[in-house]
């Protein structure tokens, strides 16, 4: 695979041309290992609110890791941890439907944004379902916050604080974590943050703060595990460096270090409703899970009968066209972010991609769909070669 820098900055100028973002870092793995990153109108280590690159970095990633160690299993009952949950199908709702987003939850979190914090976890907690846990996918927040509440519960230490202990300070992610502004340790000055959106709720420019509205209130309870955390590029190519490395990184003297358990690689890399074991989370007669695996399917494509047909990975997306492109292999996994930040990763090509931006500013757009498209042309072009 051949780097063309030149290719990648007259993307990125296409990108401002058209008025997607302003300001934008792209950053690349080799297949060598080696690193390289591109900046338009910003330094390359601008910290940028990452939205719901928050779900993977740190939050499911945490989750998976405490699944490998014995710690927390897919099967363990939501209702174990979270006792306040009084939904219908409480008995049913499972660790595994939480990292597959296969909750029917139906409420936009933003509609939510007037409320006290405690006002939008009671909501969550007595919403009624109109289907079975695992009958469908609808990915969303809500399921994401459940999971950071349980990650606090099980360790008794919040995200900020797991995640840091986990996956910041081993791997040198020294601009990364929530509340940039104000946070004792590595406090970033503001006129090192991209600025996310001029915000007609709050009235003011959002810059340090979370973006995410319902993210932004129950931020005064603890930190959530769908949005709010804030990065840079150079610090997301170490953690998906060492994810790609199945939990291996470089450490002091070029020795290596564990950062995350053997097996993290092929949990985020195959379809986690075609995996052994996953037929019991999901209704009788909407399953096919053991009879197909995500190598077997194209990019985007989904085995018919899992989950309405998702394909999905635990705790990351896999195989979405749609942001990832028609270059990489059906065990491309990584996320996106409302505010204009998204991960590709092929761990067949041995390759990845991190792209944040200020997609958001000065005001958000009706939809993601100029976003993506540029996420999908910059995955083509840097897989492509």
């Amino acid at each position: 695979m051949a780097f063309n820098e030149s290719n990648i900055e007259r993307l990125l100028s296409q990108g401002e041309s058209a008025g997607v973002f302003h300001k934008a870092v792209a950053g690349f793995i080799l297949p060598d290992g080696i690193t390289r990153t591109v900046a338009l109108n910003t330094p390359a280590d601008t910290v940028f609110d990452i939205a719901s690159l928050t779900k993977v970095c740190p939050t499911s990633t945490l989750a998976l890791c405490y699944i490998l160690e014995g710690k927390l299993h897919l099967d363990d009952r939501v209702i174990d941890y979270i006792p306040e949950l009084q939904t219908n199908y409480r008995e049913d709702i499972c660790v595994f439907h939480l990292l597959t987003h296969s909750l029917d939850y139906r409420v936009p979190m933003k509609t939510l944004r007037t409320l006290p914090p405690e006002g939008i976890l009671n909501a969550l907690f007595t919403y009624k379902f109109a289907k079975a846990p695992g009958a469908d996918f609808n990915y969303g927040n809500p399921a994401s916050v459940l999971l950071g509440i349980i990650l606090q519960r099980l360790t008794g230490k919040d995200l900020q604080q797991q995640g840091r202990e986990r996956f910041f300070e081993p791997l040198g992610m020294t601009r990364s974590g929530w509340d940039p502004l104000t946070r004792e340790w590595n406090a970033i000055p503001r006129e090192e943050i991209a600025p996310t959106e001029i915000c007609e709720f709050r009235g003011r420019e959002i810059c340090g703060e979370i973006h995410d509205e319902s993210a932004w209130v129950l931020r005064k309870l603890f930190p959530v595990g769908s949005a709010g955390m804030f990065s840079c590029v150079p610090d997301l190519l170490k953690f998906v460096h060492m994810v790609m490395n199945d939990g291996i990184a470089a450490g002091a003297n070029g020795s290596e270090i564990r950062v995350a358990p053997a097996g993290i690689l092929k949990m985020v890399s195959e379809n986690a409703f075609t995996r052994e074991g996953a037929a019991q989370f999901l209704p009788a007669g909407n399953s096919t899970a053991g009879n197909s695996t995500a190598g077997n399917s194209t990019a985007g494509d989904s085995p018919a009968g899992a989950a309405n047909g998702a394909c999905t990975a635990l705790g990351w997306e896999l195989a979405q066209g749609k942001f990832m492109g028609s270059r990489v292999s059906p065990h491309a996994f990584g996320k996106t972010g409302f505010t204009g930040a998204s991960i590709v990763a092929d761990p067949i090509a041995g390759a990845a991609v991190v792209l944040l931006s200020d997609f958001t500013y000065p005001h958000r757009e009706a939809s993601a769909d100029r976003i993506h498209a540029f996420r999908a042309s910059l995955a083509d072009a840097f897989f492509g070669f």
